[in-house]
């Protein structure tokens, strides 16, 4: 009973996903996690790691002329976007998107779409669920696989052409400023984005698990999805995730304009791959609950559609055999009431989705991901062709 109730407290924890890499990197350091367990804190100081040092190297440590340095790293949009604003998001979004997607999972517990024998299963994939994102091993491997991509970077040569000059000093090695960039700046938004990408191997992982919870889907419900279609949230709830992506890629965007890099290819390369990485990390977990929806809407639309059938012929054979002026009067006769309803019902049981995502789910995280190219075109193009470029999108 007791072991029953702590399962079931799990389920109704609100921080499944929130933990996760780096939230847990003090662990292996035997410090207690998470130091600042407040998300603004937590992103104040990923600012004061990440992009503040920056700024203060170039000034105390310049690798040419203090001028030039500064006048650089000012015009450096990518990593402002990067560091100042693209680090901050995706941490904000720990809480934002988790605190949504853990809340997506509980209604699986509490709107008896699991059946009973299968809650407690339900309780137990949570409990797993959660061992995994808290996982010390998790943390460990993100951050060696960080570093092991700052290591093949250096290995390969890091080559002076494409360098902002600040990152590079007169002997062709990285500045101050450089080395803060490639061994903690750098390597602080590797793990957060490898977090991630665990968070939603998990996120996938316990959706799969309940998707075979032979679970009671209702094909004529309202919503066109068996009764699914609540997890259309779990696509808006990346719009956090999808604005720091956007953040990275943009800064990119800008900075390949202002040094008259970009190309249509480029410029399509960077808008168009954001949004549509960004909508595949969304949406693909949610693929999991194809195969039960299409099973539940093969099994039940048959019998829907006997159904409308039968209701039709008892209708025209009632309605339909003799004069129409010798009909009762229509607009009092329950026939027609009952038989819209259940064509209505039916309707619904046609119309139904084998994928629980909506077209306005899809524009909410599209366009949170390419809010950030805005600002991006005012820094780095003129205003008239931006506003050119954005009229033509209306016009």
């Amino acid at each position: 009973m007791a072991q029953d109730q702590a399962q079931h407290a799990d389920v109704e924890e609100p921080d499944l996903f929130e933990w996760g890499p780096p939230r847990g990197l003090p662990l292996l350091f035997r410090l207690p996690a998470p130091i600042f367990p407040h998300v603004a804190p937590r992103a104040l100081v990923a600012l004061a790691i990440g992009w503040l040092p920056l700024l203060l190297l170039v000034i105390v440590a310049p690798s040419h002329d203090l001028a030039s340095d500064l006048r650089s790293f000012l015009r450096d949009v990518g990593v402002h976007a990067r560091f100042a604003f693209g680090v901050p998001i995706l941490l904000v979004a720990h809480i934002e998107t988790a605190r949504r997607l853990g809340t997506l999972v509980r209604h699986f517990a509490t709107s008896g779409l699991v059946p009973p024998e299968h809650v407690a299963r339900l309780e137990a994939e949570v409990v797993r669920a959660r061992q995994l994102v808290r996982s010390p091993w998790a943390e460990a491997i993100v951050l060696l696989l960080s570093y092991s991509v700052i290591f093949a970077l250096w290995a390969t040569g890091l080559s002076d052409h494409g360098l902002a000059p600040w990152l590079t000093s007169d002997v062709h090695q990285p500045s101050a400023a450089g080395w803060w960039h490639l061994l903690i700046s750098v390597p602080l938004l590797l793990t957060l984005l490898m977090g991630w990408l665990w968070r939603i191997l998990i996120w996938t992982r316990l959706l799969h698990r309940i998707a075979g919870m032979q679970l009671r889907l209702v094909v004529a419900h309202p919503d066109n999805a068996g009764g699914l279609g609540f997890l259309a949230q779990a696509v808006r709830a990346f719009a956090f995730f999808g604005a720091g992506i956007g953040c990275i890629t943009a800064g990119r965007f800008a900075n390949v304009h202002l040094e008259g890099a970009n190309t249509q290819l480029t410029d399509g390369f960077l808008i168009g791959g954001t949004a549509v990485l960004v909508l595949v990390l969304g949406v693909a977990p949610l693929f999991v609950f194809a195969p039960t929806m299409a099973r539940a809407w093969r099994r039940n639309a048959m019998y829907y559609g006997a159904l409308a059938v039968a209701l039709g012929r008892s209708f025209e054979s009632r309605w339909f055999d003799g004069p129409a002026e010798d009909q009762p009067d229509l607009l009092s006769a329950p026939d027609f009431s009952a038989a819209a309803d259940l064509y209505g019902v039916v309707s619904n049981v046609y119309s139904m989705r084998f994928l629980p995502v909506d077209l306005r789910s899809l524009l909410i995280l599209g366009l949170a991901t390419l809010s950030p190219f805005v600002p991006a075109m005012f820094l780095s193009m003129p205003t008239m062709v931006v506003l050119q470029e954005l009229k033509g999108l209306l016009v």
